[in-house]
């Protein structure tokens, strides 16, 4: 019985140890952030590049990543984290997640809001098309930040 319960105590050691590291790992990855120095362009292409990649460097930080470039707004609406994550993975926004390739539209901006579609070859190799409506915050912690304030599926077509 004592060797059960050293045994219990040591893997219990050994998985609060790798929790621990693991979490440590993930605060010191650098991951992108909302900046000002990001165009709408960039913000698009950042987040359409997290979820071609989304477990790495850890499981679904494509889908972290692209919740941190979520307008306040759309947060309050999709998130928080957990529940956004399993949304993304869900119908129809799946399919952004771990895509093959990615075609950008000309941005249209109009005043504070920019629009862009994005093309994409699914892993399976079907093509989907997806229209992001993006933001210049005012205010608050991410005033001049353009952030997402909408993502929708537009087709599953070969072209927009």
């Amino acid at each position: 019985m004592k060797k059960l319960f050293t045994s219990i105590v040591v893997l219990l050691l050994i998985t609060s140890t790798s929790i621990a590291s693991l979490q440590s790992d993930i605060s010191d990855t650098d991951l992108p952030s909302p900046s000002t120095d990001y165009s709408p362009e960039d913000v698009v292409k950042i987040v359409i590049d997290a979820l071609a990649n989304n477990n790495r460097p850890f499981d679904d930080a494509g889908i972290v990543i692209t919740f941190s470039f979520a307008s306040p707004e759309n947060r309050s609406q999709t998130g928080p984290i957990d529940r956004f994550i399993r949304m993304v993975k869900a119908a129809p926004y799946g399919d952004m997640v771990n895509h093959s390739s990615s075609r950008f539209s000309e941005l249209a901006m109009d005043g504070d809001e920019a629009y862009q579609y994005v093309q994409l070859t699914t892993f399976d190799g079907s093509q989907v098309v997806y229209g992001f409506r993006l933001r210049k915050q005012q205010a608050g912690e991410y005033a001049g930040m353009w952030m997402t304030d909408a993502v929708w599926p537009v087709s599953k077509a070969s072209s927009y």
